[in-house]
């Protein structure tokens, strides 16, 4: 399965989701949401990354396990004292506790980050939002393109450095140092180039001369207008659910609320929501394997 699927859906639909999955992950705190929300992140992302995303995902690992460690060391409040350190300062259950909540939180929300760069082109963005904030559209469209464009560059003149045998990775430590700060003088150059043909090329096309049109290629209608529609009820259901249910209280004891069969209706709403593009996308590799057996 890849990412097209579920992109091919309308623009609007699909930024409504990653929306929608953001504010739910961050306002949603119960182990029980943070758990399904985890879980659907993670196969969300492994769906359209592949085995490309087991490094990403190994990554976001150790950053969660030492977000949830260095937690108390900060947030030293709590009644179950797991041990003392500094004359005394208490390293709590309840700060480690937090810190894992905290820790899933910010996983979750990345996870839907990186789903969301496979799925919403500059183009899908331009096309949302160009009309109502277009020099805001233009320059988040040319940072999501020069990331990954400096990224390639600053690999290239690594490669080619490195083909001289002035690589970062080989000599003394002070031999790096100078290898590295020459390979970012070299992309710093390139990069500044890089914007001023840029600038005298859309200057060349008349670019704030006028009033700007646009071309739509995208219609809502059919699978986009179904998808749209079971995402907002399930939407509204899961944040009132949420809301209702209340917030996970760490400190200075732990207070769980109890989940109750509003809760169990908007956790529900909520796997359903965020399983929307597995569905999406698990219904277009049935039908790819059905065709194929019709060959």
């Amino acid at each position: 399965m890849g990412p097209n699927a579920f992109g091919r859906l309308h623009p609007a639909v699909t930024f409504g989701f990653f929306a929608g999955a953001v504010v739910l992950a961050v306002l949603g705190n119960h182990p029980a949401f943070q758990v399904v929300g985890l879980v659907a992140a993670v196969a969300t992302y492994l769906a359209m990354r592949g085995r490309e995303g087991l490094s990403f995902l190994g990554g976001l690992l150790v950053l969660a396990v030492a977000l949830t460690l260095v937690n108390p060391f900060f947030i030293p409040q709590g009644s179950t004292v797991l041990f003392s350190y500094l004359g005394g300062r208490p390293y709590t259950l309840e700060g480690l506790l937090y810190g894992a909540s905290t820790a899933v939180m910010l996983a979750t929300v990345l996870l839907w980050f990186g789903c969301f760069n496979q799925v919403m082109t500059s183009e899908k963005l331009t096309f949302l939002f160009g009309k109502a904030a277009p020099a805001v559209t233009m320059v988040i469209t040319m940072v999501l393109r020069l990331v990954p464009l400096y990224q390639r560059k600053a690999r290239c003149i690594s490669d080619a450095r490195g083909a001289l045998g002035l690589s970062v990775r080989e000599g003394s430590a002070a031999q790096r140092v100078r290898s590295g700060a020459r390979d970012l003088s070299a992309l710093t150059t390139w990069g500044l180039e890089s914007a001023v043909i840029t600038a005298d090329s859309m200057a060349a096309r008349g670019f704030g001369t006028g009033r700007r049109t646009s071309f739509a290629r995208y219609r809502f209608a059919g699978e986009s207008a179904v998808v749209c529609a079971f995402l907002a009820v399930a939407f509204l259901l899961a944040l009132t659910g949420v809301l209702s249910l209340g917030t996970m209280i760490f400190l200075p004891t732990v207070q769980l609320p109890p989940l109750d069969a509003r809760g169990a209706l908007a956790l529900t709403a909520y796997a359903l929501f965020l399983c929307v593009p597995l569905a999406v996308m698990g219904k277009e590799a049935v039908q790819w394997r059905c065709s194929l057996s019709k060959m």
